[in-house]
């Protein structure tokens, strides 16, 4: 996965340098945090959405993700979180997102991996419906989401934080490859 470019990052042996990533701003204060689930691959901070759907769509998803198996049981009481992602330039994307069968009907311990797949899955969607609904307009056109600017294969999920409030909410912390941003 190093040396393929899809992860962001090339093999410590290549003689080219690390593509540079940009973080997303954040529409929140740090002191807001009352929680942080870090995702990495392969020791490297963050996961990329294009390799996350290649991964999940044959069900191994868990191949994208250093300690898939750790327990977040204590961390998500309940059997659903509420989602938010604010895409610079878009509205602030907002919704209730289930967790897997498995982890609600009590079979399974929610892990690190569980996590992860709703969090890209519903990042994933609206990237998706994004791309499709060309008529809706990017107020900040450097973050444009379109065939011809941010696609999957540009944005990485780093970590994802709960914020406090009347009703918590988890936020994805994205990074966007540098060069799409360039163009």
């Amino acid at each position: 996965m190093d040396s393929d470019g899809d992860s962001g990052y090339f093999s410590s042996s290549s003689s080219q340098e690390r593509p540079k990533r940009i973080p997303l701003p954040l529409p929140f204060s740090e002191d807001d945090v009352v929680n942080r689930v870090e995702f990495s691959t392969c020791g490297r901070p963050g996961v990329s959405l294009a390799d996350w759907i290649s991964h999940s769509d044959k069900r191994r998803s868990h191949l994208c993700l250093d300690d898939p198996e750790e327990s977040l049981d204590e961390l998500i009481a309940d059997h659903r979180i509420l989602y938010q992602c604010r895409w610079p330039g878009y509205d602030a994307h907002t919704c209730y997102v289930r967790m897997p069968a498995p982890v609600t009907q009590g079979v399974s311990a929610l892990k690190k991996v569980d996590l992860l797949d709703v969090i890209c899955k519903t990042l994933a969607d609206w990237v998706l419906e994004m791309i499709r609904r060309k008529h809706i307009e990017c107020t900040q056109p450097e973050w444009a989401i379109g065939l011809k600017n941010i696609t999957f294969r540009h944005i990485y999920i780093v970590s994802v934080v709960e914020l406090k409030g009347y009703t918590p909410k988890w936020v994805p912390v994205i990074e966007v490859d540098g060069k799409v941003l360039e163009q």
